[in-house]
């Protein structure tokens, strides 16, 4: 497959990476010649440097041979118009671009006509990185205990990680023991880091304290398990929630929250922007001011909140606004992270629940990639593994195996089927069937083993 990838940053790098790993031919595109000498240093790929909506920039890149272009430039005007130029002069087929301003995408609502589709502007898929982080951010409410939860099979199954602490029931219990202390609850460990390493664990492993491990449950025992286990499950209805960082993430997590019954303080140091967040929200107390002043946060009661969201565009105002929190004893503590330089050290530092909208986009970009029978796509464990939702076919080699007789790719476990509609959390008896929807969670590497596996190929709209 071709493709042409458009901007050069962290987003453009990790999808150009991804898919060059898995034999694609990348072009990526970028007026920064440095950046794209880092990236031609990583990874096999061509390099052009030049403005990305350009016809000449374009048909050097590739884009007349093109079965895909992804335009995820930091700028909105130059990602459309870029998909429009593609379309009309290369007529590559699919185009996939990152748009932030929302007026983009919601003012279609007021008119009742859309701007974006094959007869207005020719883009297939819109990817917001605003509306992705801030779904992620919500999910991360609703287990308030859990480092990260995602959901899948339309929200019937989730995706939860949490830490293993030293008294838990979990401590020094290997996996083949686990089904003796979950009260008939059905659950699924998928992957464990330990030592900071993760992987995909067997019925041997043996947890440790200190340990985190994703766990698949139906979101029906999600309730149970948290109890089970002595950690909270809650929605935020009737919670006080301080959320600093008003621009596009935290202006969709505030609507979220407000409408989800949640008592919202909002804090914005741009006079202008807290005045036009003050006259959107009836039900969210908009205060301007700094994230990090200390008597601030105190005068509006840090101390009483159940929950802090760090939402600005500025990562340092995040983390230490966040330990600020932390410090005040706020029991939920949420920090927007956005350079992969900072994923690992927050945590060390004490801040596990973290957001990157970097990872939700690459993430969202390459479910929409992999069509077919792969029906959804996402990164867990800071990028270190993949979870794919993958459908079955009758011919498929894994029909009709028990699941400890499966040769699998390596790091790679089924962690839950859907059905007919009702979702079954495996042991190594159960068989796989024809129209099934498999939860594979794998590594990067594996992914096109895994696409073979179900016989899956890279097709698109």
């Amino acid at each position: 497959m071709n493709v042409v990838v458009l901007g050069a940053g962290e987003v453009g790098y990790h999808i150009a990476k991804r898919l060059a790993k898995e034999g694609n031919d990348v072009s990526v595109v970028d007026q920064d010649g440095d950046r794209l000498q880092v990236i031609a240093d990583a990874m096999d790929v061509r390099t052009v440097c030049g403005q990305a909506s350009h016809p000449s920039v374009l048909d050097q890149a590739g884009a007349q041979n093109a079965d895909l272009l992804i335009a995820v430039t930091t700028n909105d005007e130059v990602n459309m118009l870029a998909c429009q130029v593609a379309h009309s002069l290369f007529k590559v087929p699919t185009k996939l671009a990152r748009v932030r301003e929302l007026d983009y995408t919601k003012y279609p609502e007021s008119v009742g006509h859309p701007l974006i589709g094959r007869d207005d502007l020719p883009i297939d898929v819109i990817i917001s990185p605003e509306s992705e982080a801030a779904k992620v951010v919500m999910g991360r409410l609703q287990v308030s205990s859990a480092v990260d939860a995602q959901e899948f099979f339309g929200g019937a199954i989730q995706l939860v990680e949490f830490v293993v602490r030293p008294k838990s029931l979990l401590a020094g219990l290997s996996l083949m023991e686990l089904p003796e202390v979950m009260q008939g609850i059905s659950v699924y460990v998928v992957a464990r880091e330990h030592n900071g390493r993760w992987s995909v664990p067997n019925g041997k492993t043996v947890l440790m304290a200190g340990d985190s491990i994703y766990v698949a449950v139906t979101k029906r025992e999600l309730d149970a398990l948290m109890n089970v286990l002595d950690l909270s499950f809650h929605s935020p209805r009737g919670r006080n929630v301080m959320l600093v960082g008003g621009g596009h993430i935290g202006f969709i997590v505030a609507e979220q929250l407000a409408a989800s019954g949640a008592q919202v303080k909002l804090i914005e140091h741009n006079r202008a922007r807290a005045e036009w967040l003050s006259e959107q929200f009836d039900r969210v107390v908009v205060i301007e001011g700094s994230a990090i002043d200390q008597k601030l946060l105190e005068e509006e009661n840090i101390d009483k909140m159940d929950e802090f969201i760090a939402t600005t565009n500025d990562d340092e105002t995040n983390i230490l606004s966040s330990l600020i929190a932390k410090r005040y004893g706020v029991p939920h503590v949420v920090t927007l992270v956005n350079r992969s330089i900072y994923t690992e050290l927050v945590r060390q530092i004490g801040l596990d629940v973290t957001v990157s909208p970097r990872l939700s986009t690459v993430s969202s970009i390459l479910s929409y990639v992999r069509k077919g029978r792969i029906h959804g796509m996402a990164s867990l464990a800071n990028g270190n593994l993949e979870v794919l939702e993958a459908e079955a076919l009758e011919t498929s080699s894994i029909l009709n195996v028990p699941l400890r007789d499966l040769s699998l790719p390596e790091d790679t476990v089924v962690g839950a089927i859907l059905r007919e509609g009702e979702v079954i959390v495996p042991n190594g008896a159960v068989q796989i069937q024809p129209h099934d929807h498999v939860l594979i969670v794998t590594t990067s590497r594996s992914i096109p083993a895994v696409e073979q596996l179900f016989e899956v190929h890279l097709e698109f709209f």
